[in-house]
């Protein structure tokens, strides 16, 4: 069992908070020039702590699903990236998980377009 260790799990890089997420390259738009992917463990982490499963992610990002096996696209999005299957979520896609986990506003992406860059 991983134990807590501040924001993040004892022997890994994903955040153990939402609030964690707000200070990674992740969370940031797409337009900042310090926006980075998510991991496999950053979409991993984020699904955990909303207690989703994979159905309910796939339901809530509009992916197909199997309400006995859960989804393969989720499941491509938390694979690690040395795997064969493993597939980078889309930004759009990610951004959605991040509003309805409510780590990040309509309007934070609103206001990031605006600023000269």
């Amino acid at each position: 069992m991983s134990e807590n260790n501040g924001e993040y799990l004892a022997g890994s890089v994903s955040p153990a908070s939402l609030t964690a997420f707000k200070r990674r390259g992740c969370i940031k738009p797409y337009s900042d020039p310090d926006y980075s992917p998510p991991s496999p463990d950053e979409v991993d982490a984020l699904i955990k702590l909303m207690g989703w499963s994979q159905s309910v992610a796939a339901k809530l990002v509009g992916v197909s699903y199997n309400p006995k096996k859960g989804s393969s696209t989720i499941r491509k999005w938390r694979t690690s990236v040395d795997k064969k299957d493993y597939r980078e979520i889309p930004y759009s896609t990610w951004r959605l998980m991040l509003l309805y986990a409510g780590v990040v506003t309509i309007d934070e992406g609103l206001e990031a377009i605006e600023k000269p860059q």
